[in-house]
């Protein structure tokens, strides 16, 4: 999923939902959940070059939205918690939290 993919979406209006997923101390990648012959899918955003698209901080996400004409996502943290203290998952997903930009 490329943004210029991102953007053709938007305008056919087959996007539901981006997601920027921030995993404790890694880069931040947006998810982008559209429809494509009726199902839902996801993809990440990648580069020109094939690798994941990441970004260092929100406004750096916020602006790759922008420029295809997003101006909604929803945020995502994921912390990680430590081995002595983790039940049955190793990860804790907190409240998803709505963006308008």
């Amino acid at each position: 999923m490329t943004i210029k993919l991102l953007k053709r979406l938007r305008k056919m209006r087959q996007l539901d939902t981006v997601r920027f997923i921030r995993n404790a101390c890694a880069p931040m990648v947006l998810q982008v959940a559209f429809f494509d012959n009726g199902q839902l899918r996801k993809q990440l955003i990648r580069t020109r070059e094939g690798g994941v698209a990441t970004c260092r901080h929100l406004g750096e996400a916020y602006a790759l939205c922008r420029s295809a004409g997003v101006h909604r996502a929803e945020l995502v943290q994921i912390v990680s918690h430590d081995e002595a203290c983790a039940g049955e998952s190793s990860i804790a997903t907190g409240p998803v939290m709505s963006l308008t930009f």
